[in-house]
């Protein structure tokens, strides 16, 4: 069955040396999540590995991990490290036409041979069992594909130590405070994350008495530029570190010595290369479409009182704007630092003798200093909390959220007391290119070199009848249609079929 412990998956390309070359982290939803790579040209002919886990899998005494052999083949490499073997045992040529693991289920397509660039449809019947599935077509080439590879088989109720947190509601990110001077109070340091951005992710957590602190990241963006700093007066007296991903532990992998090729697979390898390096020029007329987080409400909405500054005269610098139009603001030195108040007489309270929390992208600005000439111009809207706000561990003197036209201030501001940094962030969802020559011409001039004619990844099928359409490319020969998936009884099945294209 699908789990719901976890939010959160981690994919990993492993080399022969036991290193990770390629680390992503995935966003799933009941067990499910997709993602896909591109290998880069520094990675070498070799051996390597795919694995796939939690965090929660992780406290898994026997390292539980799925993982999966492959091999990249560089055709470019000089001197690769390869045997070019013509009785390899682990190749196979043999293909049935059609196999399925169910004889009432039947892959149909409206042909059986089609002719380059032709629309082709799949049927898939509704007698498919409810699941989730993935669909890929794609040409055979007949080079072999590793089969040793293994499942895991972790136990959700461990009986042991939990070091790493499950990721049950998000991106759980870690990290500590560290004081230059010796015997320092660490504890209840209210730290601050900020990811700025156009839908920008603000977070305070509140460190332990080791100074570790923890911040929960529920919100979907692919931004992985990260700022952590001290919400504290003397914040300047601490460093601070964002704690590594964590990743099992790699030293039981057993890679083979050697990779092997059979000889009549390699005119299918250099057929493949070129035809990739084709499409790798026409790139930019195939690409794929990125999914953008869909506009989510920041943690003081509604509660704010919104300025957009187009609706008033524009004057040069914020410190103008603040005067003449944001009433509710107002200037006053904070340990003769300049500092920004809000004021309200409905609510009569001063919870601290601390100025507001200002943020400007979604980045807390300690050093107004930096904003008071800011142009003006730049800025698109101003809003205020002008109250006492509670957020995670800490009541802020209401809250001031600056919105740049570019969204970019994070950029062009400097403060010594920040650690900037780079988190790893969940990919983002693509709509994945599929030509449609029956009604477009923009691509008639553009070369087909596609291998792989489909992939769709999570479909949710309900028993009801399906049909995807598709278009065949320049490239004659057989092609497979692999449809996978896991049903709501929690079992594995797989269904495929072959055609041509002529």
């Amino acid at each position: 069955m699908f789990s719901d412990i976890s939010e959160v998956a981690y994919v990993e390309i492993i080399n022969d040396h036991k290193e990770s070359v390629i680390k992503h982290k995935i966003s799933i939803k009941n067990g499910i999540g997709s993602d896909d790579y591109f290998i880069p040209t520094t990675l070498k002919t070799g051996n390597y590995k795919l694995i796939a886990y939690t965090s929660w899998m992780l406290n898994n005494s026997q390292n539980n991990f799925f993982e999966k052999d492959f091999t990249i083949i560089d055709p470019f490499e000089e001197h690769m490290n390869m045997v070019i073997d013509s009785t390899s045992s682990n190749l196979s040529d043999d293909k049935n036409e059609t196999k399925n693991t169910s004889e009432n289920i039947v892959l149909n397509l409206d042909k059986e041979k089609y002719s380059k660039r032709e629309k082709a449809t799949l049927l898939l019947p509704k007698t498919l069992d409810k699941g989730n599935y993935f669909l890929n077509i794609r040409k055979l080439d007949f080079i072999p594909e590793s089969a040793n590879n293994r499942s895991f088989t972790a136990d959700p109720n461990l009986k042991q130590d939990i070091n790493v947190l499950p990721e049950t509601r998000g991106e759980i990110i870690t990290g500590h405070v560290k004081a230059k001077a010796t015997n320092a109070d660490l504890s209840s340091k209210t730290v601050t994350l900020s990811i700025p951005g156009k839908n920008f992710i603000f977070k305070t957590a509140k460190t332990n008495s080791n100074g570790k602190f923890t911040f929960l990241i529920d919100k979907p963006t692919n931004i992985s530029n990260c700022y952590v700093q001290l919400s504290e007066l003397d914040r300047e007296n601490y460093e601070i570190t964002v704690d590594k991903t964590p990743s099992p532990d790699l030293s039981n992998l057993i890679f083979s010595n050697k990779t092997y090729i059979s000889r009549k697979n390699l005119k299918a390898i250099k057929e493949r290369s070129l035809a990739t390096q084709v499409e790798n020029v026409y790139f930019s007329q195939k690409k794929d479409s990125l999914i953008e987080a869909s506009n989510t409400d920041f943690f003081f909405q509604p509660t704010e009182k919104k300025y957009n500054l187009d609706d008033f005269e524009r004057f040069r610098t914020f410190k103008e704007t603040i005067i003449e139009i944001v009433v509710e603001l107002n200037f006053k030195d904070y340990n003769q630092v300049p500092s920004l108040y809000l004021s309200n007489n409905k609510f009569n309270i001063t919870q601290s003798p601390e100025p507001c929390l200002v943020l400007v992208d979604g980045l807390q600005i300690q050093d107004i200093n930096a904003l008071l000439n800011y142009n003006a111009y730049q800025i698109e809207s101003i809003s205020v909390v002008d109250r006492p706000y509670c957020y995670g561990p800490k009541i802020f003197n209401g809250i001031v959220s600056i919105i740049t036209k570019n969204k970019d201030f994070a950029t062009i501001y400097n403060d010594k007391n920040i650690l900037k940094t780079t988190i790893l962030r969940p990919e983002p969802s693509k709509v994945y290119f599929e030509p449609k020559y029956e009604t477009s011409t923009s691509l008639k001039r553009v070369p087909d070199f596609r291998y792989q004619l489909l992939w769709k990844p999570n479909i949710a099928f309900t028993n009801s009848e399906m049909s995807i359409p598709f278009y065949a490319s320049d490239i004659s020969g057989t092609y497979e249609i692999k449809l996978e998936g896991i049903t709501e009884t929690g079992n594995y099945v797989h269904f495929y079929k072959t055609f041509k294209i002529e």
